[in-house]
């Protein structure tokens, strides 16, 4: 199976995608991690405010196969949550409506976190993928 990769982000071994935008960093789950989840049932993130140092935890998908964590690509301070694709709060009462657009629109409108990017970001890029090793990487997992 062929799964899309944008030129324009980064990608970690976790799955997670990074798009720089300025200060900003957009992330979210790649083709590939929603492929393997099945029907997402739950999306939940870390506070807006919060500290992510690269690597870390944060946030939690749980689907119709497997509950995994979603990994920091980066470091960075939580700026907004993508409420619109029913990603909710950890530990909130909030009620997930909307997460069918992660799967359908997981590059677009169905990004996961934006982040104010904090820390040495040329030395975290060095620590993810760009796109066409994220390819290469993807056709020997699925060989």
């Amino acid at each position: 199976m062929v799964y899309e990769v944008p030129d324009d982000r980064y990608y970690a071994k976790t799955h997670e995608w990074i798009k720089l935008e300025g200060e900003k960093a957009v992330i979210g789950l790649t083709s590939y991690a929603i492929e393997e989840l099945g029907d997402i049932t739950y999306l939940e993130v870390k506070p807006v405010g919060s500290l992510i140092h690269q690597g870390e935890p944060l946030g939690l998908v749980e689907s119709s196969k497997t509950t995994e964590k979603i990994y920091a690509p980066i470091s960075g301070e939580i700026l907004e949550i993508n409420k619109n694709a029913g990603i909710v709060i950890e530990d909130s009462d909030e009620i997930p409506i909307g997460l069918e657009v992660i799967s359908e629109d997981p590059y677009r409108n169905g990004w996961v976190v934006k982040l104010s990017v904090k820390g040495s970001l040329e030395n975290e890029l060095k620590n993810l993928m760009k796109p066409e090793e994220y390819r290469k990487a993807l056709s020997e997992e699925n060989a």
